[in-house]
């Protein structure tokens, strides 16, 4: 996070308004200001970043805008300057944003239980950053319906959106989604736990976890990069962290394109562990437990060539469920440069192009191997062949 400091006294806000919300989060007609009983202007207990401390927030003067402690009733509250709010208090209405600045919401002990549709919903903002006071649990939960089911998570950004900070927050998703940011959502710090209907966390364009402790229980996907549409976009990337998935689909995957570079992910339950076009991995500590392919590389709506999957460095373990499954499965080139990958399978390599061994420690059902050979013809994944055994 870099370095802390306290807030200054809590500025009024003009613009800001509490009120029921409707499930689009549009501002409600209810002119009630933040100068209500609900708002404090005592100096907040909570510590946030200065404005300087994270590249990833546009470098935003956080200290030239307004600041505004709110303790929430169920009337919940529409965001509509930009500028810091510190929430406090249990709600079972909405959080909205809708502004064309740069907004940051500090979760100080939070409660938002929507009992109409998300939780947290940002309709229009710059930038929005979601901050996690040091030392506390905030607790996130969505409706089970909507009248917009496009809205389909608990904590749900139309624009960019970071979650940083030190402290924790507990997302129930009873509709589908748990986070979804349909531009960027970067998740850099604290201590995140997602139940989800469906999918754990999803960013469309990008999806960026950093130094982050992740715990995601998913009927659907873990977490993903959704655009299929636009060349370039979809990718997600882990650079550290700690990550622990339990999916019922797959547990890591991108439309696009997926890296790893560090940290510790262990993929509890999955179908497929890993999936993308193209799956690069540079670092981090990986245990995976897949029913289908633990690591895939398979075509998406947009990227049908080039499909690959690259081990550079890093310490995998993928134990596979018995049956017709793979634990590497490209449907084109397969490459280990290094690093250290050891497989507990019925079948571990599956590729349609080339496959090369260049380097590290590759143990397969706890004998060394020193080169890499087809388990089936053809490729086992998707549109693929089956033919018989073989590699181990």
């Amino acid at each position: 996070m870099g370095r802390f400091k306290k807030l200054a006294p809590a500025v009024l806000a003009v613009g800001v308004f509490l009120g029921g919300c409707a499930a689009t989060g549009a501002t409600s007609s209810v002119d009630t200001t933040v100068e209500s009983a609900t708002t404090s202007q005592t100096s907040s207990t909570a510590e946030v970043a200065s404005s300087d401390s994270s590249s990833t927030s546009r470098d935003v003067d956080w200290d030239s805008l307004q600041t505004t402690e709110v303790t929430l009733t169920d009337d919940g509250l529409d965001i509509t300057e930009a500028g810091t709010y510190i929430l406090s208090g249990s709600t079972t209405g909405q959080v909205t944003v809708n502004t064309d600045g740069n907004v940051r919401i500090i979760l100080n002990g939070a409660t938002i239980e929507s009992s109409d549709g998300a939780a947290i919903q940002v309709d229009n903002a710059e930038l929005t950053v979601l901050e996690l006071a040091d030392g506390t649990t905030n607790t996130v939960s969505d409706a089970s319906t909507r009248s917009d089911e496009e809205i389909d998570g608990a904590i749900y950004s139309s624009d960019d959106l970071i979650i940083t900070g030190t402290g924790t927050l507990d997302v129930t998703a009873n509709f589908a989604d748990g986070i979804v940011g349909k531009d960027d959502l970067t998740i850099e710090s604290g201590t995140i736990n997602v139940t989800s209907a469906d999918d754990g966390i999803r960013g469309k364009d990008s999806l960026v976890i950093g130094d982050a402790t992740i715990t995601i229980d998913a009927a659907g996907d873990g977490m993903k990069a959704s655009n299929d549409t636009d060349l370039g976009e979809g990718v997600l990337s882990i650079t550290g962290g700690d990550i622990t998935i339990t999916s019922g689909d797959d547990a890591i995957k991108a439309e696009q394109e997926l890296n790893i570079s560090g940290g510790t992910i262990n993929i509890e339950e999955s179908v497929e562990g890993i999936e993308a076009p193209v799956v690069t991995i540079d670092g981090g500590d990986i245990t995976i437990y897949a029913t289908d392919d633990g690591i895939n590389a398979s075509a998406s709506d947009i990227i049908t060539d080039g499909l690959s999957i690259t081990i550079n460095d890093g310490n995998l373990s993928i134990t596979m469920a018995e049956g017709d499954t793979d634990a590497l499965d490209s449907n084109g080139d397969l490459t280990i440069n290094g690093g250290t990958v050891d497989i507990t399978a019925q079948f571990a390599f599956d590729f349609e192009g080339t496959a090369e061994l260049n380097g590290g420690t590759v143990t397969v059902n706890g004998e060394e191997v020193t080169e890499i050979t087809e388990s089936m013809q053809m490729g086992g994944g998707e549109g693929g062949q089956g033919g018989g055994p073989g590699g181990f």
